[in-house]
């Protein structure tokens, strides 16, 4: 059972400072406070049960956190059952972990000791509200914090398949000449920028939450000789395109993005409204239910939210068709395992001497599933599906 949160001690200040908490208004889990705020659970052991995720979200404040805290160091397999217990109210920020070592900290960007300084040895999970986790401000935050990361290294030893994923879902529509292209959710701009590379006279418009982003979009289009580029910032529940008085896209493309939306039937009311009748669309999104993701829900603790949050094929399909738009294919690419592996150690300690096989091989499986059809899916870590909006609606 729970320690008896009277008896609970406080969160250490060094651990309440590097999530910009106040350690006094901390309360202890379940105390009647009168207001929602930050709370602390104590666990005897690693194996308590936790509480309702529902519950546990309406305790805290909307910057709150949730600190899950059990003695000696807890596996990550047991973290990895925390979180997902908790999903999808509430989502693992960070890991603090206490012992001979001192306190350190883990999260998805690495791992840092904040007190050199021996301790008794336990295990402190941090959680916050998932809602402020996908709000927009903190998407915005986000994005415009790692911009430069995800336009792609040249050069770099993954440089090229970055490269051939965005080409695939790209171009996995041509559009006629003159066609009006939408990247919805652009990033760095790649996905429409191929689509607008294939189609000579397109014009090619853009938009994404993060203004560093639009920025490095728009260095790209022109970079990439296209002449008719216009980007804008905004989310895919409201879009900027088409403002009122203009005209509705030929060519709508979404790579993704779908899994970072807070709200996914207002999301997808807003990409429909960015077609024009006869329109085709392209959306790609990460499969949450490949194999290699599925076994890291098992095994790793700290994940990205789009991984937990991501919507399969079937369920965007479904909303999409409700919303009257016809399905004309769906493909899946890049080999879920062991490709990726593989490449995580040609990138980081073969100095990219395998890029160009591993990136043959994923090439020789996304043409195979797109060319005779894998109905699950299950082997491969993304999808990408065609939509057309029927010219003459039912």
């Amino acid at each position: 059972m729970p320690a008896d949160p009277m008896t609970s001690s406080p969160p250490e200040t060094e651990l309440c400072s590097d999530l910009g908490l106040d350690p006094s208004a901390v309360c202890a889990f379940g105390t009647d406070q009168a207001a929602p705020g930050s709370r602390l659970l104590d666990l005897d052991n690693a194996s308590d049960r936790l509480p309702d995720a529902s519950a546990a979200a309406a305790q805290l404040c909307d910057a709150g956190a949730l600190l899950v805290r059990a003695p000696g160091l807890v596996t990550e397999a047991e973290l990895a059952r925390w979180r997902n217990q908790l999903w999808p109210r509430l989502h693992a920020v960070a890991i603090y972990e206490e012992g001979e070592f001192g306190l350190r900290r883990r999260t998805l960007q690495g791992r840092e000791t904040l007190v050199p300084a021996a301790r008794p040895a336990r295990t402190t999970l941090a959680l916050r509200r998932t809602d402020h986790v996908l709000s927009p401000a903190a998407t915005v935050e986000k994005f415009d914090g790692n911009a430069a990361g995800w336009d792609g290294e040249p050069g770099g030893p993954g440089y090229g398949h970055f490269r051939w994923m965005r080409r695939f879902v790209g171009r996995y529509a041509s559009a006629s000449r003159g066609a009006r292209i939408l990247d919805f959710g652009c990033g760095a701009g790649w996905v429409g920028i191929e689509a607008a590379r294939q189609t000579p006279g397109s014009e090619l418009c853009f938009f994404d939450p993060s203004p560093e982003m639009v920025r490095i979009a728009e260095r790209n289009a022109a970079a990439n000789g296209i002449v008719q580029a216009t980007g804008r910032t905004g989310f895919g529940e409201h879009p900027p395109f088409p403002a009122a008085g203009e005209a509705p896209y030929d060519l709508v493309i979404s790579s993704g993005v779908v899994s970072f939306s807070p709200d996914f039937e207002t999301w997808l009311d807003g990409l429909v409204g960015t077609l024009a009748p006869g329109a085709t669309l392209v959306i790609g999104d990460i499969h949450r239910d490949a194999l290699g993701f599925r076994r890291r829900r098992t095994r790793r603790a700290l994940l990205p939210v789009r991984e937990l949050a991501a919507r399969t094929p079937d369920e965007v399909r479904g909303g999409l068709e409700v919303r009257g738009l016809e399905h004309l294919e769906t493909s899946f690419y890049q080999v879920s395992w062991p490709i990726p592996q593989i490449m995580h150690v040609n990138e980081t300690k073969l100095k990219g001497v395998l890029s160009w096989p591993l990136l043959t091989l994923n090439r020789l499986f996304a043409t195979t599933s797109r060319k005779v059809g894998i109905p699950s899916g299950g082997g491969f870590d993304s999808w990408v599906m065609r939509f057309v909006k029927p010219s003459n609606p039912a």
